[in-house]
């Protein structure tokens, strides 16, 4: 397995305002310039808080008796995948535990759900990687991706976090 190093703009998440945003080094006098990100975590971030559009066989939250709300868009998916030709998807399906109940099931539907995208991208740059998921709450799962010491988390809202 051939290594492919990672160079993104360098993303980071703030607790405060409960989003992701441009990670920016000040220079001073109001000026800045754009951190660039060579570990997994920019990439990692971005993979597992977009939407990958839902498959045909998944359970859309929100449906009842078989009706999905919102038609075509209920499906959601990341916009750039319409035009890749080779068919693969960015972004995570964890979108889709929205409603589901607190089980092992649905913590080893995140689990799945993250080794189909971090594996991707894991696999496109050639290294290993683990994924896990944690119930951290009722109602809440911490969802994990790691590679080369870098851990990314994200909590994951489950059955409305009842």
């Amino acid at each position: 397995m051939t290594y492919v190093p990672y160079t993104n703009i360098a993303i980071g998440w703030s607790a405060a305002f409960g989003r992701c945003d441009v990670r920016v080094a000040s220079k001073g006098n109001g000026r800045g310039s754009v951190v660039i990100d060579r570990t997994p975590a920019s990439t990692f971030l971005i993979a597992m808080g977009s939407y990958r559009r839902a498959r045909a066989d998944d359970r859309i939250p929100g449906v009842l008796n078989g009706v999905a709300p919102g038609g075509l868009l209920a499906k959601r998916g990341w916009p750039g995948d319409g035009l890749r030709r080779d068919g693969r998807q960015t972004g995570c399906r964890l979108w889709l535990l929205e409603d589901a109940k607190q089980t092992e099931a649905t913590r080893q539907a995140a689990i799945r759900y993250l080794d189909e995208s971090i594996g991707q991208i894991a696999t496109d740059h050639g290294h290993n990687y683990s994924v896990s998921a944690t119930w951290t709450a009722r109602g809440r799962l911490q969802a994990s991706a790691s590679a080369f010491g870098t851990i990314v988390s994200t909590p994951v809202v489950v059955g409305g976090g009842a």
